[in-house]
């Protein structure tokens, strides 16, 4: 039987879909031409000051699938756009070798789903002394399914794996499809999600205690792996070092970048900041519609997995506070709506005073929105700030509502080159 086998070109071409981003795309630089590839993120959102940064690298060679290396590289990167961890930043690189002198210089290796937790504990090019050693002197290690199997004290009916985690054992599972986990209170003390999520799952193990000495994040909600209540991610401690297991795929659709962020940053004991991040943007910025689009379609995506709007967007190398966004936002619509596509002049706005209003759900039509968007801006350029609230027939739309609202009519057009005949407004 093999465990966490390599997943299917729908699950690679949904991750992908699930990360676009504003700002500059991702760049690839090979650092060695037969081991390793950095990769850097070049559109990061994160605290003012010198962030944090962690050094992750990613196993990408035989046995690792490659959707889910492509996976881990695209949750990091939208970690960095979004400002997921608020004063942490992460650089990465991949290897289709595991050796000390490879992992020297790395804070966290993540060890992919693949073939099977058993072959990376047999092929000679991953170095399971090497990967015992680097987080026994302090490196984290995030294991994903199939590096999940390998890193725990034993899988029943298998093999016993490296033994870095050495609280936990696990059952091999068989089971392939999206399923619900709820986080513990530890899970939502690290993850800062609470309730039960939906993840994908490829065979991924099921986890127990089997001394005490680990955390268990999150439980497998439901029966259909069989093992409802094993833990489904889990956190342990080997020597100076930190493990975190995860049978899940939160690097795959529906991905929850959040997820993986925040499991590497307890793995490597980084502290993220408590400060808000503030935003710096030059002197006179300058925005083109095709933009404000990619910006509006991360945002939208950003707000649906999140619950919130980011703290700021990077667009043409500014960060700029969702205030400003939302005027970018706002002319952006009309001027598409009239059919004009000419550069926008940021305008230096205000956060709302006190955001608030109360609405009831429904409709805009096109021409009810684009009407909208018209207030916005009328009043930003009266008063200097953005609305707390714009009154439409639905009753006084917020802030953070309005943001989300023309993110999604922009997004719209970006696929289907036309704006939306309406748009729908939840209370």
């Amino acid at each position: 039987m093999l465990l966490c086998l390599t997943l299917t070109l729908n699950a690679v071409s949904a991750a992908a879909n699930d990360t676009s981003t504003a700002g500059n795309s991702t760049q690839d630089t090979k650092v060695n031409s037969t081991t390793t590839t950095k990769t850097t993120s070049t559109s990061t959102n994160y605290a003012a000051g010198s962030p944090a940064t962690i050094k992750v690298l990613i196993y990408s060679g035989t046995y690792a699938a490659s959707d889910c290396v492509a996976g881990v590289k695209t949750s990091l990167a939208s970690a960095n756009t979004n400002n997921l961890v608020n004063g942490v930043k992460f650089s990465y690189a991949t290897s289709t070798k595991i050796t000390s002198s490879i992992l020297s210089g790395y804070d966290l290796l993540v060890m992919p789903g693949g073939s099977g937790g058993g072959y990376y504990l047999k092929y000679s090019g991953i170095d399971g002394t090497a990967i015992k050693n680097f987080v026994k002197n302090g490196g984290g290690y995030l294991g994903i399914c199939a590096g999940a199997y390998a890193a725990t004290y034993y899988t029943h009916g298998y093999y016993y794996g490296w033994g870095i985690a050495p609280h936990v054992n696990a059952y091999a599972v068989g089971y392939t499809g999206n399923l619900p986990v709820t986080f513990t209170s530890d899970g939502t003390s690290v993850l800062k999600r609470s309730g039960t999520l939906t993840l994908h799952h490829y065979n991924g193990a099921a986890m127990y205690l089997r001394s005490s000495g680990a955390k268990i994040f999150a439980k497998y909600a439901d029966s259909k792996t069989g093992y409802k209540g094993y833990a489904a991610i889990m956190g342990d401690y080997y020597g100076n070092g930190r493990v975190v297991l995860s049978g899940s795929h939160p690097e795959l659709s529906p991905q929850k970048p959040d997820i993986l962020a925040n499991l590497i940053v307890w793995a490597t004991k980084t502290t993220a900041s408590t400060t808000p991040a503030t935003p710096s943007t030059p002197t006179t910025q300058k925005a083109t519609v095709s933009q404000v689009l990619t910006a509006a379609a991360s945002v939208k995506n950003f707000f649906e997995t999140n619950k919130r709007l980011p703290n700021y967007v990077t667009i043409n190398g500014a960060q700029l506070t969702m205030s400003k966004f939302l005027y970018l936002l706002s002319t952006a619509t009309v001027q598409i709506n009239s059919g004009s596509t000419a550069t926008i002049t940021v305008k230096n706005v205000k956060a709302p005073t006190n955001i608030g209003g109360t609405m009831k759900s429904g409709n805009l039509q096109k021409s009810e929105y684009v009407a909208v968007a018209n207030k916005i801006r009328s009043f930003m350029s009266s008063y200097g700030r953005a609305p707390n609230f714009v009154n439409t027939k639905l009753g006084n739309i917020n802030f953070t509502k309005l943001v989300y609202t023309f993110s999604k009519v922009l997004a719209f057009y970006k696929t289907n080159n036309r704006l939306p005949n309406f748009v729908s407004v939840s209370k």
